[in-house]
């Protein structure tokens, strides 16, 4: 019997050990992928994807969604967990630490042919590179920024049904041209005078009459003047693509390479200078100064409604503001366009090979937010179910309706087939698909350099005309009440100190002059131990 009890216990702990044996080296998975996102805004329309996907693949996807504020200590977490994400997402910046600590699989190691294909469709200003090399992701959207206009108000205002030809001459057109035609429809505004001016060699001519729709403007350009992005992030991008092909090329790069940039920086400067002397407010032109830095007048909030309500003709945003101006004006948001931004260089300012000028000014700045890349280190299965779930969702009916519709995104992979229902997504892919894009190598600048010093340098610019102008008005009032309560009662003293003063009166005269007691009154304070004490103290403390 004693026998039998011991046997019986050796198989239980032999069981108990195989158990736990089973359990540290193996997690049971109860999904086939893990998609770690750090887009919050599309989390709810991911989960339903993944619904989706497994009614239609039998393979189940885990889905768990961060904001990109807190998604890379949780990402670290989580990469490093036994139930790690087989796919993730990440920006360029911060996927240097994923590539060098082994979590990012590259082009050359997809198994699957038709996802290998779609990485190296990829355009090289969008790839998502390792020390200038390769490609590590797909892409999540395609996001951008140029000149934004309405193209009904520039065919109310050029007196023409066929804007095509406009533009195609606009984007043609050189920045002296660009000049021209801004101070030819500033004149329209003010005086209502028909003016001509000339784009890629075409002339176009403003009318004599406004429009109900052209009677509201204001000024030609809506700068949200307030916000210092505007200055460091996007104008600031132009003068650094000059020097800098994209963000690795900043990155590993020496540091005295952005000494080639100071003349580029220079006319920006200059050009920025000329625009904002033609601002349009909600009330009327926007002059340099206070105003002109005022977030309850230049907030990114205010540019987008003194555009949207047609006060200025042009506004140099991004594809995102989209839904601000369909929420203010609808009709307008269905009209509008997005022109390349004018820049004020020469061929001798470019120092990236194969760029001209001419191509900075027919293209826009276009990037990449988010990438989606698949963990190197997760098993063989774990790669191939990630691979192609990666592939549908990008390929796929299904998949491409959720990116443009669902998630509302421009997808990097869209071709002329591709309609979406913001016009300005529509206009990026166009410069995609003619190659005429910029990247974005100021994202790859110090955090701080952008906002806190090159923006706000450029902010307080903004301010130096008017304080050349008002400096000597706008202190007329504290100079007269320096003069009153400081500086007269101050010479007063001084002079009572040599007088017999005794607070109402002169004692022994009328006068001051006949009270006079010379250098008596400060013999006698200096020989007041209690004023000395009072006095050394002061000093002292």
């Amino acid at each position: 019997m004693k026998r039998s009890i011991k046997a019986l216990g050796v198989c239980l702990l032999a069981g108990t050990a195989a158990v736990t044996v089973t359990g540290c080296g193996k997690v049971n998975k109860d999904y086939d992928v893990y998609f770690f996102n750090q887009k919050s805004e599309i989390a709810d329309s991911l989960n339903d994807l993944a619904d989706e996907y497994e009614a239609q693949t039998g393979k189940k996807v885990k889905v768990f969604t961060v904001g990109t504020t807190e998604g890379s200590e949780t990402m670290r977490s989580e990469l490093k967990s036994k139930k790690y994400p087989t796919v993730f997402s990440s920006n360029a910046i911060a996927f240097e630490e994923w590539k060098s600590a082994g979590y990012a699989e590259g082009v050359d190691e997809i198994s699957n042919p038709e996802l290998k294909a779609l990485y190296e469709s990829v355009p090289d200003a969008l790839k998502l590179q390792f020390e200038g090399e390769g490609n590590y992701g797909i892409p999540y959207n395609i996001e951008g920024y140029g000149l934004i206009a309405d193209r009904q108000m520039l065919e109310d205002i050029l007196g023409t049904t066929d804007l095509d030809a406009f533009i195609a001459d606009y984007k043609e057109a050189d920045y002296e041209e660009f000049q021209q035609m801004v101070t030819a429809l500033n004149d329209y505004i003010n005086d209502g005078r028909s003016e001509s001016f000339t784009l890629n060699g075409s002339s176009y001519k403003t009318q004599s009459d406004k429009t109900d729709l052209t009677e509201n403007l204001n000024g030609v350009f809506s700068i949200a003047g307030a916000e210092k992005w505007t200055y460091g992030n996007h104008f600031g991008n132009y003068p650094i693509s000059t020097v800098y092909e994209n963000v690795y090329d900043v990155r590993e790069s020496a540091p005295d390479k952005a000494d080639l940039m100071k003349s580029s920086i220079v006319k920006s400067l200059e050009e920025l200078d000329f625009l904002s002397n033609y601002a349009a407010g909600p009330e009327g032109a926007t002059k340099r100064g206070s105003q002109f830095i005022n977030s309850t007048v230049t907030g990114y909030d205010q540019a987008v409604q003194t555009f949207a309500e047609s006060k200025a003709i042009f506004i140099k945003n991004g594809n995102w503001t989209y839904s601000n101006i369909a929420n203010i004006a609808p009709e307008v948001a269905e009209r509008l366009v997005m022109l390349p931004m004018k820049l004020n260089f020469s061929d001798d300012d470019i120092h990236v090979d194969g760029l001209t000028v001419d191509q900075m000014n027919r293209s826009v700045p276009e990037f990449v937010s988010q990438y989606y890349i698949v963990n190197k280190k997760a098993t063989e299965q774990e790669k191939k179910d990630a691979e192609d779930f990666l592939l549908w969702l990008n390929t796929s009916e299904t998949g491409l309706d959720y990116i443009v519709n669902k998630f509302a995104f421009v997808p990097f992979n869209a071709d002329e087939d591709t309609v979406l229902e913001n016009p300005l997504s529509n206009d990026l892919i166009t410069y995609k698909r003619d190659n005429c894009i910029l990247a974005n190598p100021f994202d790859a600048a110090p955090s701080s350099w952008g906002l806190e010093s090159y923006g706000k340098y450029i902010m307080e610019r903004n301010m130096e005309k008017y304080y050349k102008k008002w400096f000597k008005i706008l202190n007329i009032p504290a100079a007269i009440l320096f003069v009153v309560v400081i500086l007269v009662p101050f010479i007063m003293g001084m002079a009572y100190s040599f007088t017999a003063w005794r607070g109402s009166y002169f004692k022994g005269s009328e006068h001051w002059y006949g009270a006079l007691v010379g250098f008596k009154n400060y013999i006698k304070v200096f020989h007041s131990q209690k004023f000395i004490t009072s006095f050394i103290y002061t000093i002292k403390f």
